[in-house]
């Protein structure tokens, strides 16, 4: 298929090339028109703004080349925006700023980039790399979502040999070869478009059309590129995998055990960049497909990503809030799959009161979100239709949720709950739960709820919870009798034990830890001595502290770990994000957040070019609901830093890393990193760089550091202890019930 925009011979594969403009007609240089007036970047709602650049003179226009800001140099070279500044500062011969403001330079991006060469600081990459080189140093900040999906249109275009000539197509013409092939992402893109190019539209538009090979492969890599560079910071995206664990549970991958049921239509209700879709796509679910975010953004990139997917498929993705501003009223379809966002405050108003999709129950409670989702699903569903969401483990017990918790177990929509490990989603820590509901039809209400607790094993990755999980819901499916229960991990609960006074859906509550119930009375006896001088050994393990009358770290001078990083104290690297990377690159064990919270071993992957973890780091959880400092275990000792995880690594002649961890936990460095918490999911981002710790001899530090270690053990040593106390009151109470033990006699 040819390209949109033919690249003379003789020029490298760099977009240095002569284009028309086409709403102008005038050449574009260096990916840029210099002649036209412009309004309005991709991503803006182009008529509630209007932005224009006047026009330069034939002369200016003739010389313009591209420019680039310092976060768009940072992208180029693969660094932070510090290193730039740096290197402004050091270097006397990098490129002046040709435009910008004092604080907001911009550069010659042909000069930087022979600057960047000749220093050896830009490896060569070709193809879709060097494009998205080009993309995003033409794309700041959250720009960046916004060129991507144009860069995506642009392929597109191309795709469907919408445009043979060599011009770049005005907004309104690509909208219209979206159209001839989709008419309900015509609609989005044309109030996304802006009404004519800016020239960083231009470059992107350029940077795309000029690769060579596969759009669909080509899109795909800018996707894995965009997410690397946002890491984190990428909320909306549900990693790959927990999108297929969660595709897993749905009548999509169960369709050759179950015959008689049939995908025709999926609906994602917070879509995000569509990964959910885009998996249910390919695994041969989805004639129609219908997706709502309320970021534009997200939808836009999601629409893209459908469209190069699969052009048989009807995607209709639109922008907006589901839960107040449903875009699919009355739609019913044979499969919901979602990740919603949790702890919404705002969610509820007078005029949803009487909204028909509170079926079971009625409205949830402000404090309830979750089960607005829950009931938003529902209400998407034929009868006989399936539902999988992730929830947070408070939507499974939480006292508000009770009345709709029952009506839903009453009327047999809940068919399973699955209990996630820790960390499997970037943005939080928590262990999260997969609800599959269905709708009932005629005859197929659910008397027993299969519930699997993935908490517990070992290998904390979706694919040992699929291994797990998947087997028994398919037996569920098939008939629920056939279910091979496991002791702690999975078990068939009758729909009538869990409707008491809380209707808990936690799976570690129903599932038995083990089958030690009838434990030998003499055994159990012993074992309530061996626990009680296990308590003696803790108590004796707290630390003998003192108290002053003047805290002693009042008068002490204080430094912020960057401080301690310029004068080379303390060094500092950071684990991958795993959006940050390929699936192909994660090759070794790797100790994550998680991991980190509870001490023990590594449970994720990482890059073989991650750091290993030496005796004596410090690990810190990049996200989590407070600032958590653990020394390294020996367990992680020799382990590459994996998903989420920040490393502080001390010069022990002059930090101490037991000080160093202690501190860097102390409330005022808590109460800095809860300052940048999100508002809407509680969840704390820490910059390392902030925080502060004192300054003391090394003596001192190590008198601390002792303290701290101590305490550290004490609480690793109590919570053992409480598990073998909360395991043997169990025993001894179910024995008690069974008439194996008796109280001792008062007489």
């Amino acid at each position: 298929m040819s390209s949109v925009i033919a690249q003379p011979p003789g020029l490298r594969e760099r977009h240095h090339h002569n284009i028309v403009c086409e709403p102008c007609q005038h050449t574009i240089r260096f990916g840029m028109c210099t002649r036209s007036s412009f309004s309005v970047s991709v991503g803006t709602r182009k008529r509630d703004q209007e932005v224009t650049m006047d026009r330069p003179d034939a002369e200016s226009a003739e010389g313009a080349t591209g420019t680039v800001s310092s976060v768009g140099i940072a992208r180029l070279a693969g660094v932070g925006r510090a290193a730039v500044s740096n290197w402004r500062r050091r270097y006397a011969d990098f490129p002046e700023p040709v435009g910008g403001t004092p604080t907001s330079p911009s550069f010659d991006l042909a000069a930087v980039e022979q600057w960047l060469t000749a220093q050896g600081k830009l490896p060569e990459v070709s193809g879709p790399d060097r494009a998205w080189r080009e993309i995003a140093a033409a794309s700041d900040g959250p720009d960046l979502g916004g060129a991507l999906w144009l860069a995506g249109l642009m392929l597109f275009h191309r795709s469907v040999g919408s445009d043979a000539t060599s011009s770049v197509p005005a907004p309104s013409s690509l909208a219209a070869s979206v159209g001839r092939v989709n008419r309900a992402a015509e609609e989005l893109f044309r109030s996304e478009l802006p009404d004519s190019w800016l020239p960083r539209h231009l470059t992107v538009l350029s940077a795309a059309a000029g690769v060579a090979g596969d759009p669909v492969e080509t899109f795909e890599r800018f996707y894995a590129l965009y997410l690397r560079a946002r890491g984190a910071a990428s909320d909306y995206v549900t990693p790959v995998r927990v999108a297929r664990l969660i595709l897993s549970l749905t009548d999509i991958a169960t369709g050759a055990s179950s015959p008689c049921r049939s995908v025709a239509d999926v609906m994602d209700l917070a879509c995000g960049t569509g990964s959910l879709l885009v998996e249910a796509v390919r695994g041969g679910g989805g004639v129609r497909v219908f997706g709502q975010d309320l970021d534009p953004t997200a939808a836009c990139i999601a629409q893209v990503r459908l469209m190069l997917t699969s052009k048989e498929q009807s995607a209709v993705i639109r922008v907006g809030d589901s839960l107040r501003a449903d875009a699919f009223p009355g739609e019913r379809v044979d499969l919901v799959v979602s990740n919603p966002p949790f702890g919404l405050h705002d969610w509820a108003d007078d005029q949803l009161a009487f909204d028909p999709r509170w079926e079971y129950g009625g409205l949830p409670p402000r404090t309830e979100p979750e089960l607005a989702w829950v009931q938003d699903a529902l209400a998407h569903l034929r009868p006989g239709g399936q539902a999988v969401l992730l929830m947070p483990p408070v939507a499974a017990w939480r006292s508000a949720g009770r009345r709709i918790r029952g009506e839903l177990l009453r009327r047999g929509v809940v068919r399973a709950v699955v209990a996630l490990p820790s960390g499997l989603l970037p943005a939080t820590s928590v262990g999260l739960h997969l609800w599959v509901l269905r709708r009932p039809a005629d005859g197929q209400v659910a008397d027993r709820v299969l519930m699997v607790d993935a908490s517990r094993i070992e290998q904390a990755t979706a694919e040992a919870v699929i291994e797990l999980a998947v087997p028994a819901w398919r037996s569920y499916e098939r008939e629920p009798a056939s279910v091979d229960e496991q002791a702690g991990l999975v078990k068939l609960v009758p729909v009538i034990d869990m409707l008491d006074e809380e209707v808990d859906l936690t799976p570690a509550r129903h599932l038995a830890v083990s089958d030690d119930e009838r434990r030998d009375p003499t055994e159990l006896l012993a074992s309530g001595e061996q626990v009680l001088k296990q308590l003696r050994e803790v108590a004796a393990s707290l630390p003998t502290l003192l108290p002053v009358e003047q805290p002693a770290m009042s008068e002490v001078r204080a430094l912020s770990l960057d401080e301690l990083v310029r004068i080379s104290a303390v060094g500092i690297f950071r684990g991958h994000s795993r959006l940050s990377v390929d699936a192909e690159d994660v090759s070794e064990p790797g100790v994550t957040g998680g991991d980190v919270v509870r001490g023990g071993g590594p449970s994720g992957r990482a890059p073989g070019t991650a750091v290993r973890i030496e005796a004596g780091d410090v690990l810190v959880p990049a996200v989590g609901s407070s600032v958590v400092a653990r020394v390294a275990t020996a367990e992680q000792i020799g382990v590459r830093l994996g998903q989420n995880v920040s490393l502080i690594r001390a010069d022990p002649a002059r930090v101490d890393p037991w000080f160093l961890a202690g501190m860097v936990t102390a409330p005022t460095n808590r109460r800095e990193a809860t300052r940048q918490a999100s508002g809407t999911r509680d969840i704390v981002r820490v910059n390392l760089k902030r925080l502060q710790v004192p300054l003391l001899p090394m003596d001192e530090q190590r008198r601390y550091g002792e303290a701290f270690r101590r305490l550290v053990e004490f609480d690793a040593m109590l919570d053992k202890a409480a598990d073998e106390t909360h395991r043997l009151v169990k025993e001894l109470s179910a024995a008690l019930t069974r008439g194996s033990l008796v109280p001792e006699s008062s007489a």
